[in-house]
Parts: structure tokens; C-alpha cells; sequence
């Protein structure tokens, strides 16, 4: 009997996250659901292809050597599966459809805020907004185009750089007011901070921060929107991108942009599967000049 692809594709999925609960919220199928098809897959080839090795109905998964010889298989027929799915929107020669942009909550929150000037030049365009620290998996179509803020080595991606953000030293004109040393060089010994928790360890800004004054915020939150309300209420001061502040009228610039942050740049990514569809090579066109539109927010000169 031949095998069903979508259990095919069911124990790659296992195969690669190494434990069915992992695979069944990838593929958003419920475990005992995996589980009978699993089964139904293993009957249907008459070999074992996967081995329990832990406890519980999650448990991890490990291949057997029939498992192994048939992987690599697998695989090729999921590469392709998904290269279909990302040229299936494009079989119509215009640019319609629907375009999906990921990437961090202050990027985004970027687009989102000039998001007019992206719609009205990209008429017949429908465009998705996904907001996500989690890295985005562009071959299986979790997203037509990412932005990064480092460029990518892995995968067959085509990349364009982008204008990087500046970051600054931010405090709200309420704080400053009690606390003017917030205004000097002494603010990173004599006032309160704000800034990621430890979810956000690898932020470069937060990195920053630490160095600089020994220790880690004395505020800690798990998201960009959580430091900028908190900071606007006059908790403390915060490093934060210099568009995302001179948007806040509350907000002031306390010091010239850290030329120490975000050398790696900003990325705009996308599959080269997807390079020449006429809907995402717009986009992504439009995306870039908004960017370059809107640089000398991205990278103004001085403190306010």
C-alpha cells in the first residue's frame, strides 16, 4: 500500500523536533493524532521507523536504521512540497494575493505606524503584519519576507541590507524632571533602569545596558511594548531605538546614538524561491524604499 504523504510528512516532523509534542505544535495536529498515524505509517511500510526513548505521552523520539535509510527520502519530497506551496500564490501573472512580513515587535511596530505609504503602492496587495521575537522559517512559508537584524547564514535566501535603527538613552520629561542627573553621564550610576528580562538575554541592547551599569535593569520586562509604557510612566530611563522614542511626546533623548549597537545591520530576507514573484519582489521593494524614505528617523544625528 503506498504511504500517505502526510504521514510522510508527519514523521519527518517527528524526525527533526525529536519528540511528538514538539512536532504536533509544528504541524498544529494533536498528539494522539500523530501517534495513530505514526502507527498507520509504520504498518503501511512494515518497519519500525521511530523508537521512544522517553517517558510520557511526548516523549522523545529517536530514529531506527529503517528510519534512518528512509529520512533522507522524506526530506526530498518535503523540499519540494514546500517549494510548491510557495510557488502555488504565484501562478497568476499579476501582483495579488496576500504578503505575510515578520519580524521583531519594533520593527514591525516601524512598518505598521507608515503602513499607508506601503499600502497605497502595492494596490491588489493584501499584507500580514507577523510580530515575533521566534525566528521565522521562510522555506516553510511561516512568512514571504523577514526582517533580521543580523544577516543570515543558512538557507537559500536572498537579502538586500536595509537602514539600521539607531539606539539611544530615553527617559520620559516626567523622570527628568525629578531626577536631573537623568540629563548627565552620572544617570548610569544614579538612576533606575529598564530595559529586557532574561527571555531577551542575547539583546544586544540589554548586553549594552548591563555593561554599563553593572548590573541588570532594575525593571525587567519580556517585551519591547511592556519597556516603552513602563518608560513613559516615568519608571526609569531605557535604551531604545531613536524612531520608537521621538515618537513618544512623553519621551526625550538623553544621549547621541550608541554607535556600539546593531553594527550587524538590518536585513531584508526573503527565499529565493520567492525572489521573482511579482507580488513578494514588490513588497519587498516598497519595504525598502519606506526604509530608505524614512532614514533620517532611523538614524538622526545628536541627543535631543
Amino acid at each position: 500500500m503506498t504511504p500517505n504523504w502526510d504521514d510522510l510528512r508527519l514523521f519527518a516532523a517527528i524526525a527533526a523536533e525529536g519528540s511528538l509534542s514538539a512536532a504536533a505544535r509544528r504541524l498544529k495536529l494533536s498528539q494522539p493524532t500523530m501517534g495513530r498515524r505514526l502507527q498507520a505509517l509504520e504498518e503501511r511500510m512494515g518497519a519500525k521507523l521511530l523508537e521512544r526513548t522517553g517517558g510520557g505521552p511526548g516523549g522523545n523520539y529517536v530514529l531506527t536504521p529503517k528510519g534512518a535509510e528512509l529520512l533522507p527520502l522524506v526530506e526530498r519530497m518535503v523540499d519540494a512540497g514546500e517549494a510548491i506551496e510557495r510557488a502555488r500564490p504565484d501562478f497568476a501573472e499579476d501582483a495579488t494575493g496576500t504578503v505575510r512580513v515578520a519580524s521583531g515587535p519594533m520593527t514591525i511596530r516601524f512598518i505598521a505606524r507608515r503602513l499607508p505609504d506601503l499600502l497605497d503602492a502595492t494596490p491588489g496587495i493584501e499584507i500580514e503584519l507577523c510580530s515575533s521575537y521566534s525566528p521565522i522559517n521562510l522555506s516553510r512559508r511561516e512568512a514571504d519576507i523577514a526582517l533580521r537584524n543580523r544577516r543570515p547564514e543558512e538557507g537559500r535566501l536572498a537579502m538586500r541590507a536595509l537602514p539600521q535603527p539607531s539606539y539611544a538613552v530615553f527617559g520620559a520629561r516626567t523622570y527628568v524632571a525629578r531626577h536631573p542627573v537623568a540629563a548627565t553621564t552620572a544617570r548610569y550610576e544614579e538612576c533606575r533602569w529598564i530595559g529586557f528580562d532574561d527571555t531577551r538575554g542575547h539583546s544586544e541592547s540589554l548586553l549594552w545596558l548591563i555593561a554599563k551599569i553593572g548590573r541588570a535593569p532594575h525593571v525587567r520586562c519580556s517585551n519591547a511594548s511592556a519597556i516603552l509604557d513602563t518608560l513613559i510612566a516615568g519608571a526609569g530611563l531605557a535604551v531604545l531605538p531613536c524612531f520608537l522614542g521621538a515618537e513618544e511626546p512623553a519621551l526625550m533623548q538623553l544621549s547621541a546614538p550608541i554607535d556600539d549597537l546593531d553594527r550587524e545591520g538590518l536585513w531584508l530576507v526573503l527565499h529565493e524561491d520567492m525572489r521573482d514573484r511579482p507580488r513578494v519582489r514588490l513588497v519587498a521593494d516598497r519595504i525598502a524604499a519606506l526604509f530608505q524614505r524614512y532614514r533620517h528617523q532611523l538614524q538622526p544625528e545628536g541627543a535631543g
